[in-house]
């Protein structure tokens, strides 16, 4: 009985300690925030390319962790590192400067943590186009009125997602994402 006990246990503590593949898209353009994740130690992040130029993805002096692609040309080329200590790793393009993010390893407590702190938006304060990011794949965007009124719902298009913002009149709004089970809800300033 104990064997099968300790069996069990070990199965268990593969299954919670399972560590998950992030993927980010990697052209020119891509920075910032689009580029900037926060994952536990033993995550992975891939990058791919998404447009036809030269790129690298290199660590920056003072990052946690040392890290180089070299120089990958072409759409669909990937680059995977797995990152094991906690702390910042700021990252760039050497053949293009402006490209650059940072990944965050930090010890996040469970996959729904991971998913909000993941949520990028820009520009905020909006006017036209509202661009949101995450790790995960998006399933649709809800915006509603501080009072609670849906005034705008859609589909989003996988890890980016642009949502047009045109039709909102000036004022706060908050705006709520889905990616499966997951939510996570922001707030935005419309001009």
């Amino acid at each position: 009985m104990k064997k099968i006990t300790l069996v069990f246990m070990a199965l268990l503590a593969s299954i919670a300690s399972a560590q998950t593949t992030f993927d980010l898209d990697w052209a020119i353009g891509i920075t910032g925030a689009a580029a900037s994740v926060t994952i536990e130690p033993g995550d992975t992040v891939r990058w791919t390319w998404t447009d036809s130029q030269p790129h690298t993805v290199t660590n920056i002096a003072g990052s946690t962790e040392t890290f180089d692609s070299g120089i990958l040309t072409g759409v669909g080329e990937q680059f995977s590192f797995t990152f094991t200590d906690v702390g910042a790793n700021n990252y760039q393009c050497d053949v293009h400067p402006g490209m650059n993010g940072t990944i965050t390893v930090d010890d996040v407590a469970s996959i729904d943590d991971k998913f909000k702190v993941n949520i990028n938006f820009y520009p905020n304060p909006v006017q036209d186009k509202l661009m949101v990011t995450s790790l995960f794949q998006l399933d649709t965007y809800k915006i509603y009125t501080v009072l609670g009124e849906l005034v705008s719902k859609g589909a989003a298009t996988g890890n980016v997602t642009e949502i047009n913002t045109a039709a909102l009149e000036a004022g706060l709004y908050f705006v709520n994402t889905t990616s499966g089970e997951l939510q996570s809800t922001f707030k935005i300033v419309k001009q």
